[in-house]
């Protein structure tokens, strides 16, 4: 049975008019009870593998302004007295994940908030604290991953992500992002061996989205040869976001999602998700609706060759 890692904890993490709120997390998983899922509770994440993603002081000064109250640590970024505990338990489902891949799951998602892929070593950034899919990365390579490719479809750019990840050429990042937009990075001249960004422009809809995820992406997840397969999954590229201006529809939506489960199908590996953006609450439902499908049905009973 497929597993989606979720706590009530990450619902704490909230400021109702902020767009990145708890209601966002309870429209994406309405739908959970309807599939063949187990849902289990996370660990906090271990601080020592955090210490090598973020540094301590910056950790720390998250804990404080968390155990303060509720505080902006950037223009766009905030925490309340919950927000640090519901990133810890964020960043340790992604660790949590990873040991259950190793366990023999074949298909993890993390559902929860705070997003991550925005945070850097020292920084928050765009709603997030830590970076929840470099600490799947990370968490990976100590496990005995060799290769590790992430894949992320939000509709900004990682640039906490691409940046965490530029030591490790055993990591390989992939990005389809709209461009120029926040946050301003992912630009194809930053683009080399295990970094490759597709910036798109505004209105970029299924006609351009679903060659990359079905055609272009599969080529060079097969290229790189990875042990396991990291998804950043943001919803934010579709059509009624409210906060961004890409096109695609649901059936684009469904492509790419379905696309990225063909892609560890082929390769034979695992795949672990963690949610990032999207903004429309319908739209994260109906997110929530077909990536639940797609992991109840992935052949958790095939034992896979690359583990």
């Amino acid at each position: 049975m497929a597993v989606v890692l979720y706590s009530d904890i990450f619902l704490k993490h909230n400021f109702p008019s902020h767009p990145e709120n708890a209601e966002r997390l309870k429209s994406f998983m309405k739908s959970v009870s309807r599939f063949s899922i187990k849902i289990k509770e996370p660990k906090p994440v271990d601080m020592k593998l955090l210490e090598k993603i973020h540094d301590k002081r910056y950790i720390s000064k998250v804990k404080s302004a968390s155990m303060a109250g509720f505080e902006y640590l950037d223009p766009d970024t905030y925490v309340n007295e919950y927000s640090f505990k519901a990133a810890v338990f964020a960043a340790g489902a992604c660790e949590t994940g990873i040991e259950l891949i190793k366990e023999g799951k074949n298909a993890v998602l993390c559902a929860v908030r705070p997003p991550g892929h925005h945070a850097e070593f020292k920084r928050a950034m765009g709603f997030c604290l830590f970076n929840n899919i470099v600490i799947a990365a990370v968490k990976s390579l100590e496990s005995g991953f060799k290769k590790v490719f992430i894949v992320d479809f939000d509709a900004h750019h990682g640039n906490g992500t691409q940046h965490l990840i530029e030591n490790y050429p055993q990591i390989f990042y992939f990005s389809t992002h709209q461009f120029p937009f926040y946050p301003g990075t992912g630009s194809t001249k930053e683009n080399n061996f295990h970094i490759h960004n597709i910036p798109l422009p505004s209105g970029s809809g299924d006609e351009t989205f679903i060659p990359i995820y079905t055609e272009v992406l599969p080529e060079i997840v097969h290229s790189f040869s990875p042990d396991i397969l990291l998804v950043s999954a943001g919803f934010d590229f579709h059509t009624l976001d409210p906060l961004t201006g890409l096109n695609v529809s649901d059936k684009g939506m469904a492509t790419i999602i379905k696309s990225v489960f063909n892609m560890a199908k082929a390769e034979n590996i695992p795949i672990l998700l963690t949610l990032e953006g999207g903004y429309n609450l319908k739209v994260l439902e109906k997110a929530g609706e077909i990536l639940f499908d797609e992991l109840s049905s992935f052949q958790e009973d095939t034992p896979l060759q690359k583990r």
